[in-house]
């Protein structure tokens, strides 16, 4: 037995007898005590505040709409200061959280002191026990044993009534000092003042851009057949609560027995009637999308439209729609967004653009979200239209040289060799031989001197490298949340590098550190360079978007050896965010390949973990120039040319 049914169907003949007795006295056959109506205006009353109770805690079930607007976000380096900091600490050893925070900051100190101020291990821990090492009073304080100095009780008193703690305070200036110990440049006014965006944030972005979703095909919303019900019909909440206005109307009236209260009620009860009276009508929407161009270069605007179609036989007349635009690229003009009603086969079209970006772009399902009349009810469905924009930029060259180390393939090149022989620039003399040619005798001696010798010149030949790109998820990092990540600068760079060295006369290759096999061996010819075109901007190695993957070091590092051949010289386009790039490139180096690093810089400064992130990536580039393996360290509001430029105006001197 339904009870609301028979509760409601009761309250409704109550109701109609209880108007009789108050409009028409007499009418009602029987009487009631004066007691009994105020006991049940009273119980009115009382349902209406557990109603008004109930509305409280409950929070409405409507669809929570994606964002398609801006692309996925980046992190910057830094996410949290604990785990920058595992580098630093004994992993066989348990610490308290403060105790493990102090502990990775000593480590820290006393290998940056160690690595940049020329002092010994055992100086370094003296200098941080006694709080020599900083004019900071905090950090030295901080980090320090008990004759490092503390500040003054006129400076701990004012502080203490901030709201940042005496520990957080030590913490921040203790990186602050072992920042400044380590040369990274301290923050901007800029850096300082925007407003640090941690990864809680990014990870609430993350889930609000996603609709809460079940899956559950039981009546309602009929879609094609390719298309997925992600919510079946159910009530929104929209219109919980608006009994009490009945309640409240009746109680009231029948209390003080005013015919005008109480017929006040019944606008409440029209209200609940409104809500319940509509029903969400089955129905068949379709979509379609169309492109101005599916082929365009980078940085070109496209034009996307899209068409909904009512298939069905009813009106439908709340429709919102919510297009899947690719979450690498950015809405630049209009919006995804559309709100319309549709009569009966009709249809409707809006426009919105996007900025073309490199690779290939999928759209994903539309979200489409279906309300009644009264939207109390809807229904949340995603509505399938394949629909691919592909971005191949073209390979240009720059003007700087790419350095190269001396290893170099038999074929005429480029890469300067130790040995003699053809070639333009002055090696070594020689004694006369019978069959020199008569041109590689030095005259200018034989008039001096009366002696025949060879001029000999140095070498060159071709060399063999492999542009190694860094995609691991780790290596999608970007100062900020929106930019264009690491990766994306290091893939449009690896094109520039490639073209360069074909140009140069070097049999150039592509890799990808990634869990995607990705590999285009050393060659050289206008095919291979379409090839490597089509790969960098293709291949879902390279994706603009990260794929949640773990790489295992040993895997992706004996892959790649079984893949080069001896004597290939590796460039590794990198962040150095995280230790394995880092370990990736000094292993490859020592089993004979030569490696160069080009390293983008993507830290902020923003945070406290963000300012130790600077940190311990100068430390590994340091580290990594220390066994002898080139860096180049690519600063990142420069362009990959201006950083070589810099670089071959140094080694140069």
């Amino acid at each position: 037995m339904n009870y609301r049914r028979l509760a409601l169907a009761i309250g409704i003949v109550a109701l109609g007898l209880s108007l009789l007795a108050i409009v028409f006295p007499g009418v009602v056959a029987f009487s009631l005590d004066r007691i009994v109506v105020s006991g049940v205006g009273g119980l009115v009353l009382l349902q209406a505040v557990r109603v008004i109770q109930a509305r409280r805690h409950e929070d409405r079930d409507e669809a929570v709409t994606p964002d398609p607007e801006l692309p996925s976000a980046t992190p910057p380096p830094g996410e949290d200061l604990e785990s920058e900091l595992e580098r630093f600490l004994d992993a066989r050893q348990i610490y308290y959280r403060q105790t493990r925070l102090r502990e990775g900051l000593r480590e820290a100190a006393v290998t940056v002191l160690s690595q940049y101020d020329s002092q010994s291990t055992t100086e370094a821990e003296e200098a941080v026990e006694t709080g020599t090492w900083t004019d900071d009073m905090y950090a030295a304080a901080f980090i320090g044993g008990e004759q490092a100095p503390t500040p003054p009780l006129r400076v701990r008193v004012p502080n203490a009534l901030r709201r940042e703690s005496p520990f957080k305070r030590g913490a921040r200036h203790t990186v602050d000092a072992i920042a400044a110990a380590a040369g990274v440049p301290s923050p901007s006014n800029k850096d300082t003042s925007q407003k640090p965006q941690r990864q809680e944030d990014l990870q609430a972005e993350s889930d609000t851009g996603t609709s809460q979703r079940r899956t559950d095909d039981s009546n309602g919303f009929d879609g094609k057949a390719k298309d997925a019900l992600t919510r079946a019909t159910h009530s929104t909440g929209h219109w919980t609560g608006v009994s009490v206005v009945a309640l409240v109307g009746i109680g009231a009236g029948i209390l003080v027995e005013q015919p005008g209260v109480l017929l006040a009620g019944v606008v409440g009860i029209g209200y609940a009637a409104y809500a319940r009276s509509s029903a969400l009508p089955p129905g068949s929407v379709s979509i379609s999308r169309t492109l101005s161009d599916d082929r365009p270069e980078p940085g070109d605007e496209v034009e996307v439209t899209v068409t909904i179609t009512n298939d069905s036989d009813q009106l439908l007349a709340d429709l919102r729609l919510i297009d899947g635009v690719p979450e690498s690229l950015a809405v630049t003009d209009n919006s995804p967004r559309i709100g319309t009603a549709l009569r009966a086969g009709e249809s409707t079209s809006y426009t919105y653009s996007i900025t073309a970006r490199r690779g290939v772009h999928t759209f994903g399902p539309t979200t489409l979200i279906t309300r009644d009349l009264t939207s109390a009810r809807e229904q949340e469905r995603l509505l399938r239209a394949e629909t691919t924009l592909t971005c191949i930029p073209p390979l240009r060259a720059i003007e700087e040289p790419v350095p190269l180390r001396a290893q170099a393939t038999q074929e005429v090149g480029r890469v300067e060799t130790a040995t003699s022989g053809d070639g333009i620039e002055f090696y070594a003399t020689r004694e006369y031989r019978p069959g020199d040619p008569m041109s590689r005798i030095d005259w200018n001696r034989r008039a001096r001197t009366g002696e025949l010798t060879t001029v000999e010149f140095r070498k060159e030949r071709a060399a063999s490298v492999v542009i190694v790109v860094d995609t691991r998820e780790e290596a999608y990092l970007s100062p900020e949340p929106h930019d264009h990540h690491a990766v994306d600068r290091a893939v449009d760079a690896a094109g520039q590098l490639f073209v360069t060295l074909a140009d140069a006369g070097d049999r150039v290759g592509v890799a990808a550190l990634s869990e995607e096999s990705c590999w285009l061996a050393p060659g050289s010819g206008v095919d291979h360079r379409d090839t490597a075109r089509k790969l960098l901007a293709t291949h879902p190695a390279f994706s603009p978007v990260p794929t949640q993957t773990r790489s295992v070091l040993v895997r992706n590092r004996n892959r790649l050896r079984k893949r080069l051949s001896a004597g290939t010289q590796v460039i590794f386009l990198t962040p150095l965010c995280d230790d394995y790039g880092s370990e990736f490139a000094r292993r490859l180096d020592e089993h004979g390949y030569p490696v160069t690093v080009i390293s983008l810089d993507p830290t902020a400064s923003g945070t406290t973990a963000q300012r130790f992130s600077q940190v311990a990536r100068r430390l590994r580039l340091s580290n990594l120039r220390g066994t002898g393996i080139p860096v180049i360290d690519w600063s990142w509001d420069d362009s990959v040319a201006a950083t070589l430029a810099r670089f071959n105006e140094r080694w140069s001197r």
